[in-house]
């Protein structure tokens, strides 16, 4: 009876116990609910608050912003084609460096210049990082063409060497200007190496100067109604006479200027728009690659593989004739070696100089043959060229006239010859 008294106590304890815990969690459930609805209420409220806000804000153009609404022909178009600009870029000159009658000419045609103007001008100067791609792009191309010019004149130096004709005063002033050739390619190398590590410093920064130049479609008049077209033909006229004039006005102060073409423009524009980004994107490159086309097209297969084999054709037929040449120049010089008939030992360099100092005193009896006695000339260069260790003329030496030449008159002909 104790033990079912006891049980019944705990399982009305047990039966309180999960209804309380029932209740709290019901109760937090509902609460959390609520809390979910006053927060939809919240977003809801929020939602409708940005949509009224978007409502009453302007929605403008973004061309309304850039405040110009094409390029063509060479100007800017403003103003839904009632106003055409013109941009002339001008160089810079040294002012500072000038001489003081220098400085006075250019003050005074500036002057005038400023006096000539009928219309209004702005100017302006733009800062640019310095682009040094398009002449590096040249010096690579000059760099190249003195390699060329090089490994030529290298294969003609070692073909040249090769023949027994050249003497070694000869090879020693070919070996002198393939160095100067070699010499020069290095510095060129060199200047190209440093004029790209300079590009990579972005920090180097030059300025442009322009001369805006602008033309509005009301200077046309009220009496003559014109269509668009029409207008825009006038005003590009108007503009290039006003461009015209005013770099014939500044050339007195050695002020040189050049009209900007449409791509010029574009370059201009997207600079001034576009500070951060004009580093390392270039429009000229985009505008090259047809970045604003829909659709690209290559070249014609069939014209590819003529380029391509044309181009292999050629290859094949230089090196075809390179090699002909040298078996040619080869099979002449075994052909030369063949035919020389030896001539004993070598001369010492003392025999050479007194061979040397022989011929050069029979030059000069030769030179002065008229002032002596023909006997004694002809005794003299006889015994001159008999003490040689390489007679110039062999003893008894004679042509194939009908009259044997005297050994003066053969030994005048061979110096002459050697002269």
């Amino acid at each position: 009876m104790f033990i079912t008294d006891t049980l019944t106590y705990v399982l009305i304890a047990l039966i309180a116990l999960i209804s309380v815990i029932g209740g709290v969690v019901a109760t937090l459930i509902i609460q959390k609910n609520k809390g979910n609805l006053k927060t939809s209420d919240k977003d809801v409220e929020r939602e409708i608050r940005k949509e009224n806000l978007k409502a009453k804000l302007p929605r403008e153009d973004v061309r309304d912003f850039m405040e110009f609404d094409e390029i063509e022909d060479d100007m800017i178009i403003q103003d839904k084609g009632r106003r055409y600009v013109m941009v002339l870029k001008c160089t810079g000159i040294n002012y500072d460096l000038m001489s003081e009658p220098e400085m006075l000419a250019v003050e005074q045609g500036f002057g005038n210049f400023l006096n000539t103007l009928k219309y209004p001008i702005q100017l302006y100067v733009q800062s640019r990082s310095l682009d040094l791609e398009t002449g590096i792009n040249v010096y690579h191309e000059r760099l190249q063409k003195l390699r060329k010019d090089y490994d030529k004149f290298a294969d003609s130096v070692n073909q040249a060497k090769l023949s027994p004709r050249v003497s070694e005063e000869q090879k020693g002033q070919m070996d002198f200007e393939l160095k100067k050739k070699r010499l020069l390619l290095d510095y060129g190398a060199d200047i190209v190496n440093y004029i790209e590590k300079m590009s990579m410093n972005r920090n180097i920064l030059q300025r442009k100067y322009y001369v805006v130049v602008s033309y509005h479609t009301s200077e046309l008049g009220l009496t003559t109604s014109f269509t668009k077209d029409e207008a825009r033909d006038v005003a590009y006229s108007e503009l290039y006479t006003r461009c015209r004039s005013i770099q014939a006005a500044l050339m007195p102060c050695g002020i040189e200027c050049s009209l900007l073409k449409s791509e010029d423009l574009a370059e201009l524009l997207f600079i001034a728009y576009n500070k951060d980004e004009a580093d390392s994107y270039n429009v000229r490159k985009a505008i090259e690659n047809g970045y604003y086309r829909l659709y690209s097209t290559a070249e014609d297969v069939q014209a590819k593989r003529k380029a391509a084999l044309d181009k292999e054709i050629e290859e094949k037929a230089i090196a075809a004739a390179e090699e002909a040449l040298q078996s040619a120049i080869r099979s002449l010089n075994q052909k030369n070696e063949a035919n020389q008939v030896p001539q004993g030992n070598e001369l010492t360099e003392e025999e050479k100089k007194e061979d040397t100092i022989k011929a050069e005193a029979m030059q000069i009896i030769i030179d002065n043959q008229d002032q002596f006695d023909v006997r004694a000339v002809d005794k003299a260069l006889t015994d001159l060229n008999s003490q040689m260790h390489n007679p110039i003329v062999e003893p008894n030496g004679a042509t194939n006239d009908d009259e044997p030449k005297r050994d003066s008159d053969v030994l005048e002909d061979i110096l002459g010859d050697e002269n």
